[in-house]
């Protein structure tokens, strides 16, 4: 773990500043995979920078109502920023809706958007996983293997290197999908099969996560229905190709 770095007498947060630079270097990423579609990398940023807001916002209300009956009695500490106290799922999704409605209003093709965008939600990813080690967060099980490390007084899997890893090779696989062809949405409809089912697989090995009966984590099953949905969009797509229809899906 790496918590916090000291320059002289200051002490900078690490986990918080990797998210903020991963975002941005995300950013860019789909900035520059847009200019090959011919999107305004402006677009792009702004794009992001309403989505992050409202995704932020959108994260803390949900986690405040979730647990209203704490933050009943205690209102005041419902204003307090705390990575630990996000909604993290229910943000995205928010953070994804107020970057479609800005879209929308800027008459985006969807598909060329969404497909510039996945190698920058890879390195997205990525970033998270480096702020999770640094963090402690999304630690693993307790396991006796040589790549074990040493985490909360005990070897354990380190879970969050095996996401890094993954997102890696999700990053690389975008990547080369970008240059397949013209934008048509598969891109990102693989980006999002390939991270669900690497959470997926890799929620099986975390030490943080409520059990459910048969030794399945709640979140897998959210991460399953994902992965199914992503892979009928991904033949649905494909169903499109092969009859020669565009799907360039303006927002």
């Amino acid at each position: 773990m790496l918590p916090v770095v000291s320059i002289g007498s200051v002490s900078l947060p690490v986990p918080p500043l990797l998210i903020i630079a991963s975002f941005w270097l995300a950013l860019w990423v789909a900035a520059r995979a847009g200019q090959r579609f011919g999107l305004n990398e402006d677009v792009i940023f702004n794009a992001g920078f309403y989505g992050a807001v409202g995704g932020l916002l959108g994260a803390r209300v949900w986690y405040v109502v979730q647990y209203w009956s704490y933050y009943r009695d205690r209102f005041g500490e419902a204003f307090a920023l705390n990575l630990n106290t996000l909604a993290s799922f229910e943000g995205i999704v928010i953070g994804l809706l107020v970057a479609a409605v800005y879209l929308q209003r800027q008459h985006t093709p969807g598909a060329a958007f969404f497909d510039a965008m996945a190698p920058g939600l890879a390195v997205f990813a990525c970033g998270l996983s480096l702020a999770n080690l640094a963090s402690g967060a999304a630690f693993g099980e307790p396991a006796n293997l040589p790549w074990a490390i040493e985490l909360w007084n005990a070897r354990r899997h380190p879970t969050q290197l095996y996401d890094l890893a993954l997102g890696l090779g999700i990053w690389f696989v975008t990547l080369r999908l970008l240059r397949s062809g013209p934008p048509s949405g598969r891109t990102f409809g693989v980006f999002v099969a390939s991270f669900a089912a690497s959470r997926l697989l890799t929620e099986g090995f975390r030490g943080d996560s409520a059990l459910l009966p048969g030794g399945w984590r709640s979140i897998q099953w959210v991460w399953l229905a994902l992965l199914l949905v992503a892979l009928a969009v991904l033949a649905w797509l494909d169903t499109r190709r092969a009859s020669g229809r565009s799907v360039d899906g303006s927002l």
